[in-house]
């Protein structure tokens, strides 16, 4: 009898440790998800607030388009790793981004927006941030474009 309570003890224990073993990504694997892409654009305004689009796809491959108010204007291409790229999407699993309403403020004139969509392991969802946007998407976008990066960006010709 005592081994049995033994043994119960110890598959618990394994179990419970097998339970936190989990990686950070939410993923045992840490593949890519193969239907990844993540757009994020900053709408601009009639004044002088930034205005680009930044994209990126499970394959890493990112595009940039600078509108207006920007230092790189005009198309601009980099490639990212798949590290980085797993990043993102940790990123947005962490910070559980389709829980997030699709719109934070509307119904406000001439404001500039932040706008991300995401398809990630067959979900689609657009979120578009005017103002009064929850602290933790405001903390995701600023994740998101550190990640991304500004640097090793190539113009387009």
């Amino acid at each position: 009898m005592k081994s049995i309570l033994q043994l119960s003890l110890l598959l618990t224990l394994v179990g419970l440790l097998t339970l936190g073993c989990k990686t950070k990504s939410g993923g045992a694997s840490g593949k890519v998800a193969e239907d990844f892409q993540l757009s994020l654009a900053h709408t601009g305004c009639r004044g002088m607030c930034p205005a680009y689009t930044m994209a990126v796809n499970a394959k890493g491959e990112a595009t940039y388009n600078g509108r207006r108010a920007v230092d790189m204007m005009g198309d601009y291409t980099k490639t990212l790793d798949s590290k980085t790229v797993k990043a993102l999407q940790t990123a947005l699993t962490e910070a559980k981004f389709f829980d997030f309403n699709e719109l934070y403020g509307g119904g406000v004139a001439d404001l500039p927006s932040i706008v991300i969509e995401v398809t990630l392991n067959g979900q689609k969802k657009r979120v578009e941030d005017i103002r009064e946007a929850p602290q933790a998407l405001k903390e995701l976008e600023a994740k998101l474009e550190t990640l991304i990066g500004k640097e090793g960006w190539v113009k387009k010709s």
